[in-house]
């Protein structure tokens, strides 16, 4: 809730200048407060959130935040701004600007989504994966068996987060054909695929030999026993 000195401030905006330390403090409020606040001053707002988002000395939470309420604020208005973040040196700045895409135009969200599905940042990589997921880019599929597989998606041989959000688009986009891949990631140790390999066939199918309240293992176990592959 709202502060009322907040609100006196929100709604006295347009009539005076306000201070750095007032707009200052406008991005510690929650998302949906914040771009209330920036929206309601406009120009001078505009710019307080621009300078901030790409100094490097105003560090990364104030940057952060200042990008995705620009984002929010009308992502295709920033289009330029947001390209400039995206090709940052900062991961947080990339993925930041991947968060403020989903506002934008969804021709631009999903090519720099599937762009940066490849960045070296880990968790770059996962929210380019969610974008996906969200925008139901069903033209990121080939790009994304690549990557679920891909080295840079192991540790080692432990398999890293970003996967499983691969491995949740996959099952929305499955498309006939893709049993094998499915397959493949039901016989992994990582478990959190399984439900999305589980879905995955059933999508590549059309068949549903299981229900949605068994255990992911049961589930998984009824799948591989009709593909004739021994469990694990």
């Amino acid at each position: 809730m709202i502060s009322s000195a907040v609100v006196f401030i929100f709604t006295s905006i347009s009539a005076t200048a306000i201070a750095p330390t007032a707009l200052n403090s406008y991005l510690n409020q929650p998302i949906d407060q914040r771009v209330k606040l920036f929206k309601a001053c406009q120009r001078e707002c505009e710019n307080f959130l621009l300078q901030v988002a790409f100094d490097p000395k105003a560090g990364l939470q104030p940057r952060w935040r200042a990008l995705t309420t620009l984002g929010r604020m009308d992502g295709a208005r920033y289009v330029v701004h947001m390209e400039r973040a995206l090709k940052s040196k900062e991961w947080y700045m990339r993925n930041a600007a991947l968060i403020a895409l989903q506002t934008s135009t969804y021709e631009m969200a999903v090519k720099w989504s599937m762009q940066l599905l490849t960045d070296p940042a880990l968790v770059v990589r996962t929210q380019a994966a969610r974008n996906l997921v969200r925008l139901n880019a069903t033209e990121a599929e080939p790009l994304l068996w690549r990557e679920i597989f891909s080295k840079r998606n192991f540790h080692g041989r432990e398999s890293l987060w970003v996967r499983a959000h691969m491995a949740e688009a996959l099952a929305h986009f499955a498309t006939p054909g893709r049993g094998k891949q499915f397959q493949k990631l039901l016989l992994e140790p990582d478990t959190r695929l399984h439900k999305w390999a589980v879905m995955g066939l059933e999508n590549s199918s059309g068949f549903k030999m299981t229900t949605n309240d068994e255990p992911v293992e049961i589930r998984r176990q009824k799948w591989l026993a009709r593909m004739g592959v021994p469990g694990s």
